[in-house]
């Protein structure tokens, strides 16, 4: 698996179709995170940094820890779908800043380590989200309202240019 920033201007187009997907903090804060693929649409899933109650939440659905919370987390409730165009390659080498660098190394290991129930969380996250309302339990509702409208995005993301 590798580590990507996504460009502003595919967040920004995305957003038009669905407020759920959040900002890219204007490649001030931008998210890194992965690229999994369900079915045949790449989907790119944003890691949060890490916190300290991270390591007290549990993995849900939607959310998955890093290295036990330790390294931050994986967002999959605001995965999104992803044309190529739009990711920008990070080569955790290349890091100056030690501590940053550091911390994706050890958020790669964690996630090299982890790529099976990762791949799984996403896959079955992906199949709630697709599911009518009335086939889901109130927990379910929950965690489909706390994500981005995927139905929608799909029908749009390819239609996406710089």
């Amino acid at each position: 698996m590798k580590f990507y920033h996504i460009k502003d201007t595919y967040i920004n187009f995305l957003r038009k179709y669905d407020e759920k997907v959040p900002e890219n903090k204007n490649e001030s804060r931008p998210y890194v995170g992965i690229v999994l693929t369900i079915g045949d649409i790449e989907y790119y899933a944003p890691f949060s940094s890490p916190k300290p109650k991270h390591k007290k939440m549990r993995n849900t659905k939607d959310f998955r820890k890093i290295g036990g919370g330790l390294y931050g987390a994986i967002n999959f409730n605001n995965m999104i779908p992803v044309v190529k165009s739009a990711l920008i390659y990070i080569n955790i080498k290349s890091i100056d800043d030690v501590k940053y660098r550091s911390l994706l190394l050890n958020q790669y290991r964690s996630i090299v380590s982890d790529a099976d129930k990762i791949k799984e969380n996403a896959s079955e996250l992906y199949s709630l989200i697709q599911k009518d309302d009335a086939e889901l339990s109130v927990y379910e509702q929950k965690i489909k309202s706390r994500c981005c409208n995927l139905s929608v995005l799909e029908k749009v993301f390819r239609q996406y240019t710089e």
